[in-house]
């Protein structure tokens, strides 16, 4: 699970994209008290790579950079 939050007055989260790709809210992630959550099940589908997550917000857009790694022990 990965968490964004914003704690800096009023912001309205329109919508998230992974690159140019829009997630959808709810399947994807969740928004709560201005935090967005990717959600386990996306994060599990991503394979090992570098992603930028952008959150379109009405004060600008946030943008995080996210790598994924497997962490599996094998044995």
């Amino acid at each position: 699970m990965l968490t964004v939050s914003a704690s800096i007055g009023t912001v309205t989260i329109s919508d998230v994209y992974n690159g140019e790709t829009k997630l959808t809210k709810d399947t994807h992630y969740t928004v709560s008290r201005n935090k967005v959550t990717l959600t386990k099940e996306y994060l599990d589908d991503l394979a090992e790579d570098d992603y930028t997550i952008i959150i379109k917000t009405n004060q600008g857009d946030v943008i995080v950079t996210l790598t994924v790694v497997d962490t599996t022990e094998e044995g």
